[in-house]
């Protein structure tokens, strides 16, 4: 049995055995733990690399690195000086004898601070699998990605297939009206597979229906063949005198017939019922009969009553069936996702644990927790509420079973991350295991007036977070805080406001939740208005300046109030910011620029010209579209400039399009005219930046990078929180934030309008997630069990009591005053509120949610009273007043002072040669950039004389280059598999925008590239020959280059191996003096017979002839193209790949040669004299290069 706790002293805490330290909000935590990093640096000698510091964001991870390092930083001042004025420091340099010793540890700590091991669970996981190989049983190579979720949609779509393609049609057609899709299992397996340790009931197998269906079908054609002699009787009959008229309303009768008409003439049975089918059922004649008289009598009716009857097992057996898949989902994803990832090489974040915990818990479990607790003496775990079972396992199999350092920092009453998979429960029953158990009890962030109003509200119920092991221990306002008091008029006035809503129609009568969301955010905008009315005119000072749109926040628990709250702040004319937990892929603007990217891929599309013309992002209404279709000159106009941003996009790349499309169509200027102008337009340009970089990293082309948006956008490929919507301009705006992204932030003056919510689970039949206390890892996921009715009692329990933990974090963000909004709201009566307030007689029940609500309901004027009663307790701190009306007009902020701007000079010299240089700019004289195809694919100056005949008549220039590269990029060059490779073939001609019909053209043009022989002195060297591991393919390189200039090439090249004249040929161009980086694209580097050989693929138009291919043609078109130079540069890149690379490397016995391939002209049958230009430079010349070119960067 643990201790109770104590209060935390940070200055004489002991550095043994394993703490946990309850840091509640204010309180100073990471203070704390700079201290403890101190004390351990002075006091135990432990060096800088061997404390671990562990937390769960990456962005916690660099404050805490920042913290840590300026406090050693202050403590060697601190020790330099012999004191100073921060309390803790001044106790370290009194408790320290040895001063000299302390400044040289912590002068060492600051030397060495690159090596301090500060960084995420995932990261320390990732950093031992790394450094223990061989203990941890992983692979060298593996390589570790940020998202899954491509793996696991195409996972979710083979079991679709495999489950539900057999199924029969009737089947099949429930599951779809029920809401199955393989996009909702994706859904399923998304919400709940996170956590590593998840049990899933029933675990039942998928039910035979094969009988039931059987029977429901032959009872519907049954009922079918009576139906046409029984219709007009029936008809009668329902009619009958003898029947409740309010049951069989005569003028619904022929609606029911018809209903039943359409029915039964369906071709084949359905699983709906149409609406009044019971009608027609000797049940609902009987219950409709009136007193003393008998019900209608009907064979059909009979019928009826059968087919419902069958129907009714049909649905049992069917909603059986969907469990059972949703069961088999699990184990399927168990089995495959592992193993898909495994055939992949690759590792998800998760798997970092996992794999980790297998190695702790394995044969050589022990020897490697003593090695990592060798290198790592002590342990800080930060932020330990957002922990799971699986985190906490393996940091008690590393840390706690053996004597070492071990502080487990947090709050549980913090605890709000279990989107994300975080876990009170694995906090809960590490504080049972934990020796000793502390807490901080100073805040230092708020009044000390709200610090008391916020002490009464948590300690009014005995169980403030529902659960025994999460309590609020009640903090006092820390001696010496500095204040920035907020007065209004010269005066203080209460820091704790609280708004009661009441309907106006009926005080006793719920408020509807929409009704109170609008009220409540024009009450709070009038408010907002009002305190910078007063800061304006100098009566609200905060710390002695004027109260500012930037000292304000409102905290919200979803995005749309967050929305509605901005919308209602801008039409009072007030500036906000909305600090979104929202991914950038579901914004509006995505959807936009999907459409409108969509119609620039393809300005010929009528209809997707029309959908991006509409959008906001072009701004055409209704009738500017009618009359842009009708007027065929104006409709030409856009298509001409969609077809011109299309060319843009394939020869400049995709940045260099969007950029000129923004700026031509005026879109940002057309964008910030909205409300929220600045959101869309911080949205677009981010949006640009994120396409901008995949395109440059994956190479994508137009239909690449459309494929990877659209993907992304329905949530497949990426991580909810990899691109979370950036933040506009927040300099002097209201911060509107949600709950979850405000932890661990402050604000002057908070509001929270809506900290209301329910806590009943939303839908009987959605399937929940609950901690059943007998799973070892505790949660559970019921897809509809026998006893779901009980598991969804505690699920709402776990559920009120996170809604009370997100509550505990809104209030305690406040530094000055608070503002809460409260009131009988629909729901409310299971809300955070309710429970804190109201306490229900009954808290440790497992159905506390329902005494909760009965409580409520049961309040009368106790509504009140209670409250008036916390009021008073707060003496002075705490104030409950009706909410204040303002009106939507009248209160808008006043405008503040405009400003003569004007652009700032530039003063400084930029380098213009420094840069990044390639062949394309080299012969160019322009900058380098990504292309979307070949270059140097220019068709030749004059038309051929004859007609083009088998591939000589595909089309040439960049479109065609990019199609050929990418083509040959993904071939299998044994050709083992015919059909795969024309397959390929017909993808690649679709996505680059030609017909499948080139496709015979095509694949006969790779027939004689892969069977050609390459060099005749190398016998049996054909492109069929290589195996992949020995090709390499766009192979990128980077060397950094002196500066160069065009006489400078021609003169080191002057003379040597190369074609005549060609010197004088490079001294003409006329690009200006470069340095930097050279950059480029291998095409294929392969190896044959431990030779390697450099080949670039040459799609130029030479001629219609085989003969315009000869060796005199191609040297026409190297000397042309400069392709000569391209060589060069390519062999210099190779001979420095391969210098590093191979241990015994000679250039002499490993480079085989360059290949420059016109695939147009290549024939087996002609020799390699057609279509293959061969060359192998010099070793002279190729070090005389190396030499000249790159620059020697190494220190010293």
């Amino acid at each position: 049995m643990t201790e109770d706790f104590k209060d935390f002293d940070l200055l004489n805490v002991p550095l043994k055995g394993t703490s946990l330290v309850e840091a509640s909000a204010g309180t100073g935590k990471s203070f704390s733990i700079a201290g403890l990093f101190l004390r351990l640096l002075i006091e135990t000698a432990i060096p800088v690399s061997e404390i671990l510091v562990v937390t769960f964001t990456q962005a916690a991870t660099e404050e805490l690195r920042d913290r840590i390092r300026r406090s050693i930083t202050d403590a060697l001042e601190a020790f330099a000086e012999g004191g100073c004025r921060e309390s803790f420091l001044q106790g370290l340099v009194e408790k320290e004898k040895d001063h000299g010793e302390a400044i040289n540890r912590l002068n060492t700590a600051l030397r060495n601070f690159d090596c301090a091991a500060i960084m995420t669970i995932h990261g320390f996981c990732w950093r031992i699998l790394k450094e223990n190989a061989f203990e941890s049983l992983s692979m060298f190579d593996v390589e570790l990605v940020s998202s899954q979720e491509l793996i696991k949609a195409e996972m979710v779509d083979d079991f679709w297939r495999q489950h539900l393609y057999t199924e029969s049609a009737l089947f099949v057609q429930y599951a779809v009206q029920v809401g199955l899709s393989p996009d909702s299992l994706l859904k399923l397996l998304g919400k709940h597979f996170s956590h590593p340790f998840l049990k899933v009931i029933p675990a039942v197998e998928p039910p035979d229906a094969s009988v039931q269906e059987q029977a429901f079908i032959k009872a519907f054609e049954t009922l079918r063949s009576a139906w046409p002699s029984s219709r007009e009787k029936v008809a009668g009959l329902l009619r009958s005198d003898g029947l409740k008229r309010n049951c069989y309303n005569l003028g619904k009768i022929p609606a029911w017939i018809e209903s039943m008409d359409s029915f039964l003439s369906r071709p084949g049975a359905e699983c709906t019922l149409f609406s009044g089918f019971e009608k027609f059922t000797t049940t609902e004649l009987c219950r409709s009969a009136k007193k003393n008289c008998e019900p209608p009598a009907h064979a059909f009716f009979d019928l009826c009553e059968g087919f419902r009857c069958s129907h009714a097992a049909l649905l049992e057996v069917y909603e059986k069936k969907i469990i059972g898949l949703k069961s088999e989902l699990f184990r399927f994803a168990n089995r495959e996702l592992p193993a898909r990832k495994g055939k992949m090489n690759v590792l998800y974040f998760d798997d970092l644990l996992l794999n980790l915990l297998g190695a702790l818990k394995g044969k050589a479990g022990e020897h490697l927790a003593a090695t990592i607790r060798g290198k790592f003496k002590a342990a800080l775990i930060d932020e330990f509420q957002d922990t799971d079972p699986l985190q906490y396992t393996i940091l008690r199999e590393v840390f706690a079973r053996k004597p070492s350092i071990l502080f487990f920092i947090g709050d549980p009453k913090q605890s709000i991350y279990g989107f994300r998979g975080a876990d009170i429960f694995a906090y809960m029953e590490a504080a049972r295991d934990v020796q000793t158990r502390f807490t901080l009890r100073e805040n230092w962030r708020s009044e000390p007036d709200l610090v008391t109003s916020l002490n009464v509200l948590f300690e009014n119920n005995p169980r403030p977070f529902v659960y025994e092991e999460i309590r609020f221990h009640p903090c006092a306002p820390a001696h010496g805080r500095a204040s920035e008091r907020l007065l209004i008029n010269g005066k203080p006035e209460p820091p704790f406001h609280m708004w009661i809503v009441e309907n106006a129609s009926d005080a006793a009568k719920a408020i509807p939740k929409q009704e109170a969301r609008r009220s409540i955010s024009v009450a709070v905008a009038g408010e907002i208005a009002e305190l910078l009315r007063l800061g304006k005119e100098g009566r609200a000072l905060l710390g002695g300046r004027p109260l500012g749109e930037e000292d304000i926040a409102v905290l919200v628990r979803r995005n749309q109030d967050a929305v509605q709250m901005q919308q209602v702040l801008s039409g009072l004319g007030i500036p906000s910011v909305l600090y979104s937990t929202g991914n950038l892929f579901d914004s509006h603007e995505a959807m936009e620029v999907q459409r409108v990217l969509s119609s620039i891929a393809a300005p010929e599309n009528g209809k997707l010209l029309r959908s991006a013309l509409v959008t906001d992002i072009l701004g055409l209404k209704g009738a500017d579209l009618e009359k842009v279709i009708s007027e065929e000159r104006e409709w030409e106009s856009w298509v001409v400039r969609f077809t011109h941003y299309r060319d843009l996009w394939v020869g400049r790349g995709f940045i260099r399009m969007f950029r000129r499309f923004l700026n031509q169509e005026e879109v940002l200027a057309r964008l910030m005219r909205y409300p929220d102008g600045e959101r869309r337009c911080t949205n677009l340009l981010h949006l640009s930046e994120v396409l901008h970089q995949i395109s440059v990293d994956k190479r994508l082309n137009r239909a690449g990078l459309l494929k990877w948006l659209a993907a992304h956008r329905a949530g497949v490929g990426t991580e909810p929180e990899e691109h979370p919507i950036r933040l506009e301009s927040d300099d002097r705006a209201v911060k509107l934030v949600t709950v979850h992204k405000s932890k661990g932030l402050e604000y002057p003056v908070v509001f929270c309008p809506f900290g209301w919510n329910g806590s009943t689970l939303r839908s009987s039949r959605e399937p929940f997630s609950f901690h059943d206390g007998e799973t070892p890892a505790g949660l559970t996921l019921d897809l509809g069990s026998e006893h779901a009715e009980e598991n969804r009692k505690q699920a709402e329990k776990e559920n009120l009591s996170e809604n009370l933990r997100l509550l505990y974090v809104s209030l305690t963000r406040a530094k000055e005053r608070c503002y809460f909004v409260w009131g009988r709201f629909r729901d409310a009566e299971t809300s955070a509120p309710a429970y804190l307030f109201y306490p229900p007689p009954s808290l440790a029940k497992d159905d506390v949610v329902a005494a909760t609500r009965s409580h409520f309901l049961k309040l009368e004027k106790d509504f009140t009273e209670k409250l008036q009663e916390l009021e008073r307790k707060a003496r002075g701190g705490l104030v409950i007043y009706p909410a204040p009306e303002f009106p939507v007009k009248g209160r808008v902020a006043e405008q503040r002072e405009s400003v003569q701007l004007s652009c700032r000079v530039f003063k400084g010299h930029i380098d213009r040669e420094q840069g990044f240089a390639s062949f394309s700019s080299l012969i160019s004289g322009r900058e380098a950039e990504p292309e979307d195809g070949d270059p140097e694919a220019i068709p030749t100056e004059l038309p051929p004389l004859e007609k083009p005949q088998g591939f000589f008549s595909f089309p040439a220039g960049m479109r065609a280059g990019s199609c050929l590269h990418a083509l040959f990029e993904a071939l299998d060059f044994t050709g083992r598999d015919p059909e795969s490779v024309k397959k390929t073939i017909g993808e690649k001609l679709i996505e680059h925008g030609y017909a499948p019909e080139w496709g015979e053209e095509v694949y006969g043009m790779v027939k004689r590239v892969l069977q050609a022989d390459l060099d005749p002195a190398v016998p049996d060297l054909r492109l069929s020959r290589l195996r992949a591991e020995d090709r390499l393919q766009e192979l990128e390189f980077y060397w950094p280059l002196k500066r160069v200039t065009p006489e400078f090439l021609a003169e080191i090249v002057s003379g040597r191996d190369i074609p005549p004249g060609f010197a004088e040929h490079l001294g003409r161009l006329e690009f200006s003096p470069l340095r930097g980086f050279m950059r480029g694209f291998l095409d294929l580097l392969f190896r044959f017979r431990g030779r390697y050989y450099l080949v670039d693929w040459k799609s130029n138009d030479l001629g219609s002839r085989i003969e315009d291919y000869g060796r005199e043609g191609m040297m026409a078109a190297m000397q042309k193209g400069y392709y000569v130079l391209q060589y060069l540069i390519y062999t210099v890149a190779v001979h420095q790949y391969l210098r590093l690379r191979l241990s015994d490397y000679r250039y002499e016995d490993h480079f085989g040669g360059v290949f420059y391939i016109f695939l147009r002209g290549v024939d087996p049958d002609r020799g390699p004299d057609f279509g293959i230009f061969r060359a192998r430079p010099s070793e002279e010349l190729v070090r005389k290069l190396a030499a000249e070119l790159i620059e020697d960067r190494k220190p010293g």
